[in-house]
């Protein structure tokens, strides 16, 4: 099938986006760029081909390069580069991808596709087999068909396409229209922050010790921004809600300060490990802009309830930590003996 016909058809669109591709599919973009009227819809493309490179658009080395979840954060960053660059109709799209090549391979050949907008989140993965150039020019037709499909450019049939649509919460959330909302009413006293990929028993534990010493409802809050990766992508947020049996907030509050200013008076249950990064000056620009961040903690009500973690095979109480004064006099210990359980969820992802 002919490609410039469907690229034109995006070139005239209102859509705006980013192209991130990985590992194979760059072809995509001396495609879309080789049709006149690129500039129109084509905000920028970039590919990320090496570790590092990688690694420093996605805030850290993915658990594997070559798969949908890695594709789906590629896609999220796209999208918020192109709402950065001012889009009409914002979208990032992303392609990481593991083709034949001159050297020996482990695993099947496979490409994963994402496209985020600010109402959905589309993934496709696609099986391929033969040469270099046959994969890759199969795999740019199926890029742009997936492009029309996900922004509604023709009526294209694909059917490997996922599509995971946003809640009206969730896109205020990513808009900035809104800084924090609650799958239920909660009095926000009690929160335990996290990533929860995925929740395990040491969090179950954690939150259950919390609401016996506090006597209060115990809430988890996810924050879809982090200062180093990209957001949450609308699949990751509702797999990550459906974990939980108790209130949810979802947030766009990626430091303790901004929670703390959310959530005055609140209680956050958190490892020692979380409380060594709320004193990692590179988060503040500097160490007088985190003295004065623990000052405002202070004056809001924060407090900490600290369970001890492993950090490289070292078990870590409060006790042991070197930390500021004033931060440790907001902090509680939760004693070994009362709990210990050393398991991460990044063990978890990898072992699965």
């Amino acid at each position: 099938m002919p490609l410039r016909p469907a690229i034109e058809r995006l070139h005239t669109s209102t859509w705006q986006g980013v192209f991130y591709i990985a590992g194979g599919g760059a072809t995509l973009i001396s495609e879309l760029l080789a049709v006149a009227g690129a500039s129109r819809s084509v905000l920028e493309a970039s590919v990320p081909y090496s570790e590092q490179s990688l690694a420093e658009l996605l805030g850290g080395v993915p658990d594997q390069a070559a798969s949908i979840v890695t594709a789906r954060s590629m896609a999220m960053r796209a999208f918020q580069r192109s709402v950065h660059l001012g889009a009409r109709e914002p979208f990032g799209f992303a392609c990481t991808a593991s083709l034949a090549t001159n050297r020996s391979k482990r695993g099947a050949h496979r490409a994963h596709l994402a496209i985020q907008t600010e109402h959905d989140t589309y993934s496709a993965d696609l099986a391929l087999s033969g040469s270099r150039e046959q994969e890759e020019r199969t795999l740019t037709a199926f890029c742009v068909d997936f492009l029309q499909h996900a922004l509604d450019l023709a009526p294209v049939s694909v059917s490997e396409v996922t599509r995971a649509p946003a809640e009206p919460d969730w896109r205020e959330l990513v808009r900035g229209v809104t800084r924090a909302v609650a799958s239920r009413a909660h009095p926000a006293a009690l929160i335990f922050p996290g990533s929860f990929n995925p929740l395990h028993e040491g969090h179950r534990q954690m939150m259950l010790i919390g609401e016996r010493r506090s006597r209060q409802e115990g809430a988890f809050e996810i924050s879809i921004e982090n200062p180093d990766k990209p957001m949450l992508d609308y699949h990751a947020i509702r797999e990550r809600v459906k974990q939980f049996d108790r209130p949810v907030w979802l947030t766009r509050l990626p430091t303790f300060l901004d929670k703390a200013r959310q959530f005055p008076d609140a209680a956050f249950i958190v490892g020692s490990d979380t409380l060594i990064r709320i004193t990692d000056a590179r988060y503040y620009d500097s160490a007088p802009a985190r003295d004065r961040a623990i000052d405002e903690m202070i004056d809001l009500g924060t407090a900490f309830l600290v369970f001890g973690r492993a950090r490289e095979g070292v078990f870590e109480p409060l006790h042991s930590l070197q930390l500021p004064q004033k931060l440790l006099e907001l902090c509680t210990e939760v004693p070994e003996a009362d709990f210990r359980l050393d398991i991460t969820s990044r063990e978890i992802r990898t072992r699965r």
